[in-house]
């Protein structure tokens, strides 16, 4: 999408990342999975808890519950999915994600530990997060949680893309009660080895901003490779469903200007209003792929923050 090149013009603060951003700014990489697992940090106000639930194998699926204490009433649900390349990342990645939607907002999330590549090649942990939101279907009681006021499924990077994934399959099996709303964060929707003839001029990033901080074309080809995806699985590259109709009534879509896979979420954004999916698109001029996951306390990832607490309660409402 040549109209949005401009928004790879790097923003001041992230200019020759990380050699010009304020002394002291933590930057956080992506954890690998952990083995031994990191004791909760818990916080005033919010009960956080994990639980274990039985994939289609019966391995257990760690899960993370946010949620805010002594509440009466069901809240809605935020399934989350989180983000690191399918082979990296666990429930400490979007932990600060979790918490601030938890917080903030009238809404019970659940972060997912899904399998990662290469021990557990494709489809395993797209399975684990698929059978973890079927669970939620049948379990709302557990979860104090009532999937009628809102059943929210989401995540960043590689946690969008599964999140998109599971979303058409769960409309195709009518699953009840339906996801009512999609949260994608700098969401890959195509592999560039897929891209189909029609989306070529639209799919312009991924081969005009191979080098981008953050994510690189080499880093895209590395997680590809791990994960085993077949290029042309619409469980994988999301644009070769058919439709994209019916996913979910409400969708919230966050995109980074200086992404290589930044025109995938333009273009997914466009595909799904077009199916009649409300969406609120969130652009960031100049801001490399899931800044807010680097550098959470620059300025520009705060008020990220705010953008996302306001585009959930929309959808909520």
């Amino acid at each position: 999408m040549a109209e949005y090149r401009h928004l790879s013009i790097p923003d001041p603060e992230w200019k020759d990342f990380p050699i010009n951003i304020p002394t002291g700014t933590r930057i956080e990489p992506i954890t690998p999975w952990l083995r031994d697992k990191v004791p909760i940090t818990h916080e005033a106000g919010l009960d956080i808890y994990e639980i274990d639930i039985k994939a289609r194998d019966a391995h257990a699926i760690c899960c993370r519950v946010y949620s805010k204490v002594h509440e009466q009433s069901a809240f809605p649900l935020l399934v989350y999915n989180h983000s690191g390349g399918y082979v990296k990342g666990s429930l400490e990645t979007d932990d600060r994600c979790c918490r601030l939607l938890a917080r903030e907002l009238d809404v019970v999330v659940l972060s997912v530990e899904y399998r990662l590549a290469p021990e557990n090649k494709f489809p395993k942990g797209f399975e684990d997060c698929f059978d973890v939101v079927r669970w939620c279907t049948s379990r709302q009681l557990d979860l104090g949680v009532d999937l009628n006021r809102g059943f929210i499924l989401g995540g960043t990077s590689a946690g969008a893309n599964i999140a998109a994934g599971i979303a058409h399959l769960a409309r195709d099996e009518k699953l009840k009660p339906p996801i009512t709303g999609l949260v994608l964060l700098a969401g890959s929707f195509c592999s560039h080895e897929a891209i189909l003839e029609r989306y070529e001029d639209r799919l312009l990033s991924i081969v005009e901003l191979t080098d981008a901080p953050g994510l690189t074309l080499a880093q895209i080809d590395y997680f590809a490779r791990e994960y085993g995806a077949p290029p042309t699985d619409p469980r994988y590259t999301t644009l070769l469903f058919d439709s994209h109709a019916g996913l979910a009534k409400k969708a919230y879509v966050s995109v980074c200007g200086w992404d290589p896979k930044r025109d995938d979420s333009f273009l997914f954004e466009q595909l799904l209003k077009e199916a009649g999916t409300e969406t609120v698109l969130d652009v960031n001029p100049g801001l490399p792929h899931a800044f807010w996951t680097d550098c959470p306390e620059l300025p520009v990832s705060i008020a990220w923050e705010k953008r996302l607490v306001e585009g959930v309660r929309w959808m909520l409402e």
